[in-house]
């Protein structure tokens, strides 16, 4: 099953905040997909869910605090059982505008130096029934706001090539879709039989032209579809007149 446990939203007893996470179990394995952006929203909760087992795998969809750095409650109370997966990108100095948007520095210090990780750019495998995406092809045109990153010292245009997803029994998890939800799914397709996506669409402030594609899009698709987080109030209005439109918040647990 998964467990939303960080979302913009949440369900009667459940904190809601600015960020994603999810637990997904399956096959005898407790995966972690993001953090949130505090211990505090995490913390409570997987209370609330009255999850108090650590986690065999971390993956880390991209290198935003908001998707990070609730990783210290996990650092803290030792619930890191085995790999933290993620992209090297994930770990540059990240900004939009002059705000920094990166991992926590101590968080990030601990995971390069301590943790047992697994950098990857290729589609890995956990096993027969989960796959971690790796870079993501942009092949299908899509928007992006601006963000800058630090390489070789210099401040440039960051394109977030860190961002991932993960496939769990056919369920597409994104945790911002960076790279165009579209790019996410066509992807995706490539990997596995998709039977449901969910997570951030990433489309707050796209233009109208944009947001009528992704529209008619997922109109024409055969699976359910789960926005959250960054998608946007405006994009889930015209996105739940779908008939493949699921409501999702933190407490939502769905089946797989």
């Amino acid at each position: 099953m998964i467990k939303i446990l960080v979302d913009n939203t949440a369900y009667k007893k459940f904190f809601a905040q600015h960020g994603f996470s999810a637990l997904i179990e399956i096959n005898n394995k407790r995966i972690l997909f993001d953090a949130g952006q505090n211990s505090i929203t995490l913390r409570e909760n997987l209370r609330l869910f009255n999850e108090k087992e650590g986690f065999d795998y971390i993956v880390l969809s991209h290198g935003h605090y908001d998707h990070c750095d609730g990783l210290k409650y996990v650092i803290e109370n030792d619930l890191i059982n085995g790999k933290v997966i993620a992209h090297k990108d994930a770990f540059l100095d990240k900004y939009a505008g002059n705000r920094y948007i990166g991992i926590d520095e101590e968080i990030k210090e601990y995971l390069l130096k301590k943790a047992d990780l697994e950098i990857i750019e290729e589609p890995y495998k956990i096993d027969k029934d989960i796959i971690v995406s790796g870079y993501v092809p942009r092949e299908y045109e899509y928007e992006m706001e601006e963000f800058q990153c630090i390489k070789d010292g210099k401040r440039v245009k960051d394109e977030v090539n860190d961002d991932m997803f993960l496939i769990a029994k056919g369920i597409l998890i994104t945790g911002c879709s960076h790279s165009g939800i579209i790019n996410v799914v066509e992807y995706g397709k490539k990997l596995s039989e998709i039977k449901g996506v969910l997570g951030g669409f990433h489309l707050v402030g796209v233009s109208d032209n944009y947001l009528n594609r992704i529209v008619d899009y997922f109109k024409s698709q055969d699976f359910w579809i789960m926005p959250m987080h960054c998608t946007g109030f405006k994009a889930l209005t015209k996105l739940s007149q779908l008939n493949n439109f699921v409501y999702g918040h933190v407490g939502k647990i769905i089946g797989i």
